[in-house]
């Protein structure tokens, strides 16, 4: 006999409705999305609401409320490292006026900690907190050529969506690709999120020389220059590190 999904299960399956593609919902679309009873929706709805976990608009629809972005701010961790590099991303911004992502590690999704962009920037659907499969994405690829070898299998056995007819979706094409990244220290992904986009990723180290974060530029293709953006994400990432606690090791002489 298969066991009733607890209290604390449903409550995270009615959190687990919301995504970027679905930040507001009805409660008829929470009961099916998180296949409840309406009945049911309604009371834990109605209890996360209570508790600041989901606000209501003026349209009677429903989205994650400040309670939870207070609590993520609480990782501590991820918030040092943000705080550490916005300096950074913003001198970055200001000499590209492009998109500028920092990014971390999540199993094999690749979750957003910081985004700046400008009007003219080009459009995509990142935002602050969301996640993507980490192999569709520039950081995700340079996090995951220096992740743990079964992190990394994981990510390039599970389906790999195409989201542009460019995006590499072959395990075999990837896997080389994350090598090459890490024997190079960037990453460049081609029209891989969207037609008109191009994106230069560096990894960022910390004091104990372990990969734990990435940054990236999103830029037009036809008007950007990767040999230019390069040196400038790179030296971006190299400074976070720094700031981190990061030194790169004494070359031992011959």
């Amino acid at each position: 006999m298969e066991a009733r999904p607890t209290a604390a299960a449903r409550l995270l399956s009615v959190l687990d409705c919301f995504s970027p593609r679905t930040p507001v919902l009805s409660l008829t679309e929470i009961a099916q999305s998180a296949s409840l009873p309406l009945s049911t929706a309604h009371r834990l709805v109605g209890e996360l609401a209570g508790w600041g976990a989901l606000a209501r608009d003026d349209h009677g629809g429903y989205h994650l409320g400040l309670k939870l972005w207070e609590l993520g701010s609480l990782s501590l961790a991820r918030a040092s490292i943000r705080e550490i590099a916005l300096p950074y991303l913003g001198d970055l911004f200001d000499a590209t006026g492009e998109n500028v992502h920092l990014s971390v590690l999540d199993g094999t999704d690749v979750v957003f900690l910081a985004r700046l962009a400008g009007h003219r920037s080009v459009g995509i659907l990142t935002t602050t907190g969301s996640r993507l499969p980490a192999t569709t994405t520039a950081t995700g690829r340079v996090l995951l050529a220096h992740a743990a070898a079964d992190t990394r299998e994981s990510a390039l056995t599970s389906p790999i969506p195409a989201e542009t007819p460019h995006t590499t979706t072959d395990p075999e094409t990837l896997r080389a690709e994350l090598a090459d990244i890490a024997r190079t220290g960037y990453c460049v992904a081609d029209r891989q999120l969207a037609d008109d986009a191009v994106a230069v990723a560096a990894p960022i180290r910390d004091a104990t020389s372990r990969v734990t974060a990435a940054v990236a530029v999103v830029g037009r293709r036809e008007t950007t220059s990767v040999a230019h953006l390069v040196p400038a994400v790179v030296t971006t990432a190299t400074g976070v590190a720094r700031s981190l606690g990061y030194r790169r090791p004494a070359r031992r002489r011959s």
